[in-house]
């Protein structure tokens, strides 16, 4: 992929809606998913470790996690029921929204809002750090994912309602 490939995909995709557009890419690489080079199923948060690096660390009410992504690489956050802090400490990333694809160039950092479903690409190698809420101060990532995270637009609507 080259550096404008992402918006090339965006592009080329036809449905009309950011969401739509998300779920139509998310859906075809789930169907060629080979656990080797195309990872998950986007009902569950995976750590592959084989493609990226991760390092998950705790503070009072606070879970901060790093990961490594390789250049060309591609990924699909999660929707976030809360906003977050979103760190790049190196390379270049480009990150789908709304109104389009912004490239980040590090050292940068942005506060991603609730509700939001990115796809990422890593133009360079990345060091990416985020942090979340941990109210509870659980270490145990599956915990960490129910609070902070659900799968499809229908589960955050009902979140929201709560």
């Amino acid at each position: 992929m080259s550096k404008y490939e992402l918006q090339k995909l965006f592009d080329s995709t036809p449905v009309k809606s950011y969401k739509d557009k998300v779920k139509y890419i998310e859906d075809y690489l789930i169907s060629i998913a080979d656990d080797n080079i195309v990872v998950g199923n986007g009902k569950e948060i995976v750590y592959p470790e084989h493609l990226w690096e991760y390092k998950h660390s705790f503070a009072d009410g606070v879970y901060i996690r790093e990961m490594r992504m390789k250049q060309g690489q591609l990924g699909f956050s999660a929707i976030h029921k809360h906003s977050y802090g979103f760190f790049l400490l190196s390379g270049t990333l480009q990150s789908s929204k709304e109104d389009g694809v912004e490239e980040f160039i590090s050292p940068c950092y942005v506060i991603s809002p609730r509700g939001a479903k990115r796809i990422v690409y890593a133009v360079d190698d990345c060091v990416i750090v985020t942090v979340h809420a941990n109210p509870t101060n659980t270490e145990d990532l599956d915990e960490l994912a129910k609070e902070n995270i659900v799968f499809d637009w229908n589960e955050y609507e009902e979140y929201l309602k709560k």
